[in-house]
């Protein structure tokens, strides 16, 4: 075993019998009572003893019609993150660059793959990574817009100015651009070494089924599949994916929901003194003095929000009911303004 891997945190998720609101998921869609009756044809659909034909045309299809994009620049995966080992292994020999907080995966496969990882403040914005990337000859940069753990979203015009100004592969993680509102897939053709991350576990509900996509000019997606190998996504997720995209109407309503769910717990917390990010996405993130006592006494109320480093806390947009018991249970523990 490698000694820089060895003792490296295990992710265990908060009890079944806890409210958590630390993972971004949307409590705003229950796709079993739309697509329930379409179950039993899917399943039966699915010869189990067979490994299939690992092209997910139908999935993929339907994606990229979504998002208004070619076929052949889709490639879907086994939730989004399954693809940042890939990408930092065969777009990279030596360096990384990201911003110092953002998803910790990156730095996580970087170290894992042995690369020199550059990590940018992100008071530098894309200024800072584009200093970077020349500085360090740098191979490929990693970035979530909006940000995840901060919410914040980078404005379309520095992005274009990150892939204007460095020789880096760019992959921009979107995993929240059903918040947020806007992508920058249709610059995929204009730019060879432009990289999207796209999921369905947030905006489209379906966090269990581990469905993602990777939109990338077509000689990218077909150098990352060879790379990759077959048979990574089940077909049955496969399915069951392709069944929700058929009610795009319905996620982006639950959408909306949760923005103005989101809008009203922000008021809530300008009550009290406490840093609010702005957000593009289905969490805010917050600062406060000691946020592991105020994780631990939401906790003792049955909730889960996530402690992002010395200060911060991470909360996911949960139902209105959801959000006004969170309410009540933070208002005994944030601290008051003055």
């Amino acid at each position: 075993m490698r000694a820089d891997l060895q003792g490296s945190p295990v992710y265990k998720a908060p009890d079944s019998q806890y409210l958590n609101l630390a993972n971004n998921e949307n409590f705003n869609l229950a796709w079993l009572d739309v697509i329930g009756n379409q179950m039993d044809d899917i399943v039966k659909g699915v010869p189990f003893h067979q490994y299939g034909l690992t092209t997910y045309e139908q999935l993929t299809a339907k994606y990229a019609a979504y998002l208004g994009v070619p076929p052949e620049q889709v490639l879907a995966a086994p939730g989004s993150d399954s693809l940042i080992p890939y990408l930092i292994s065969t777009l990279s020999t030596q360096t990384v660059v990201t911003f110092e907080v953002d998803f910790f995966r990156y730095g996580q496969f970087a170290k894992t793959f042995q690369r020199t990882h550059i990590r940018v403040p992100n008071a530098a914005g894309v200024d800072g990574l584009i200093e970077a990337c020349k500085a360090h000859n740098a191979e490929l940069v990693m970035l979530s817009s909006p940000n995840n753990p901060l919410g914040v979203a980078q404005e379309r015009d520095a992005l274009v100015k990150l892939l204007d100004s460095v020789n880096a592969y760019v992959v921009i993680d979107e995993a929240y651009a059903e918040y947020h509102g806007e992508s920058l897939v249709d610059l995929i053709g204009a730019y060879p070494k432009l990289l999207i991350m796209r999921t369905l576990s947030k905006g489209w509900g379906l966090a269990r089924l581990r469905v993602g996509f990777l939109v990338a000019n077509e000689d990218l997606i077909q150098y990352i599949s060879a790379v990759r190998g077959p048979f990574l996504l089940s077909d049955l997720n496969a399915n069951i994916a392709a069944a929700v995209l058929e009610h795009p109407d319905l996620m982006r309503e639950s959408v909306q929901k949760t923005i103005a769910t989101r809008e009203k717990f922000k008021t809530f917390l300008q009550g009290y003194a406490v840093k609010i990010y702005p957000s593009g996405a289905n969490f805010v993130h917050i600062e406060v003095p000691d946020p592991k006592a105020v994780a631990a006494g939401v906790l003792e109320d049955g909730m889960a929000i996530a402690v992002m480093g010395a200060k911060g806390l991470r909360i996911t947009i949960g139902t209105d009911a959801q959000m006004a018991d969170l309410q009540n249970s933070l208002a005994k523990y944030l601290p008051q303004a003055e």
